[in-house]
């Protein structure tokens, strides 16, 4: 098992890979954007069909628009989830390996994988389900392991290059192997994740610029999540990946 220290070295290093490939950050926040215009007019679209469709006295037809718009823009937000992981985890291998990412890192990925990564997002929705459905009887545990045993889907996916069956797989594997250091992660990263919000949601205040701040922020700690976690996929992973030295460190030292 990985020692505190080992975390600790994982975080550090994530934090300084993010701070010299701020590029990271820009792939989720361009999708979040089209994304979101996209529904903004799918939505208004079905409602105004299906307003239309109800005065003129086809109120099951308005119905059905609208339902058909929801399940477009369900759509719609599935592929730009799809797209964030693949960039932001393909960005977050190469910048593991080499200290430098870019974007056409994430497009490979994209390319390579995105076919496994919508079989795991497909079998993760459905286990999300499973697992709140027996929340109910488990007092959440049942949804914290889901979370917990699940963490390194999509860098096995992607870094490890599973399928999407197998990647659950593997990362149910990691995840038991290394129960303690994967349970200290996900409580670190919550933490991450609740001060990012707390910060960003201060921020959001801010006239006009507050909420692309907060949005930025949001997006910085998902990347950070993602390093992190892709980070700890390559250490626990069996064979390990190469982890590459800092760009700035000089070639290893012959004797």
């Amino acid at each position: 098992m990985q020692s505190p220290e080992g975390l600790g070295n994982t975080f550090g290093r994530s934090w300084e890979l993010l701070s010299t490939n701020w590029i990271m950050i820009v792939p989720g926040l361009v999708i979040a954007i089209v994304a979101a215009v996209i529904i903004f007019f799918v939505a208004g679209a079905s409602v105004v069909g299906g307003a239309g469709l109800g005065a003129a006295g086809a109120g099951g037809a308005g119905l059905g628009a609208l339902a058909m718009g929801g399940l477009l823009a369900a759509m719609i937000g599935l592929v730009a989830v799809i797209l964030t992981v693949a960039y932001t985890t393909g960005m977050a291998g190469a910048a593991w390996r080499s200290g430098r990412a870019t974007l056409d890192d994430g497009a490979a990925a994209f390319r390579k994988d995105a076919g496994s990564i919508l079989i795991a997002v497909v079998l993760l929705i459905v286990l999300a389900v499973v697992a709140g459905l027996l929340s109910v009887f488990t007092f959440g545990l049942a949804l914290l392991a889901f979370v917990l045993f699940f963490m390194y889907t999509f860098a096995s996916v992607i870094v490890g290059g599973h399928s999407g069956a197998e990647a659950l797989g593997d990362s149910a594997r990691i995840a038991t192997r290394n129960f303690l250091t994967t349970l200290l992660l996900l409580v670190l990263l919550c933490v991450v994740s609740f001060l990012g919000a707390w910060i960003g949601g201060i921020l959001s205040h801010i006239p006009l610029l507050g909420r692309i701040v907060a949005m930025v922020i949001q997006q910085i700690v998902a990347v950070y999540a993602t390093l992190v976690i892709v980070g700890e996929y390559i250490k626990l992973s069996k064979p390990p990946a190469m982890v590459a030295t800092p760009p700035s460190a000089g070639p290893p030292a012959t004797y």
